[in-house]
């Protein structure tokens, strides 16, 4: 419960925000089953998931999800598909959950958490910081 709590808060950095009127998934590669990884593991788990996703002509789009306070971060992509295509993408990443964007509302949807149920987080814009603050660099 405890990281599905965090997961409803966390902020993103993108530096180009996607319109408002496209409906899109976030999903990440990183730390899978909620455990964190080495930032080398992270590093290499991020690479073989963007260049599957390339090589299936997926456009992904990078950006950060991070705590509100920017200490923690993942890197993650935008990708525009169906939620039930991007559930399964993250079930088989050992994602807990993805984030799901429909017309500027997000949604934090379970993977792996199936105990939990989806949830309105409000707006994406709302949550959405378009330059990394200074001491991200």
């Amino acid at each position: 419960m405890e990281l599905w709590d965090a997961y409803q808060n966390t902020v993103f950095l993108m530096q180009r925000p996607p319109s408002r009127r496209l409906s899109f998934a976030i999903v990440t590669a990183y730390n899978p089953r909620g455990k964190a990884l080495c930032e080398a593991a992270n590093h290499y788990r991020d690479q073989r998931l963007e260049a599957e996703l390339k090589a299936t002509g997926q456009h992904p789009q990078p950006l950060w999800g991070c705590s509100p306070d920017f200490q923690h971060r993942e890197k993650s992509w935008a990708l525009v598909m169906p939620k039930e295509q991007a559930v399964q993408l993250g079930w088989r990443l050992e994602q807990n959950a993805i984030y799901y964007v429909e017309h500027d509302v997000l949604y934090l949807v379970p993977c792996l958490m199936e105990d939990q149920e989806e949830s309105r987080l409000g707006l994406f814009s709302e949550r959405l910081f378009e330059q990394a603050p200074p001491e991200l660099g």
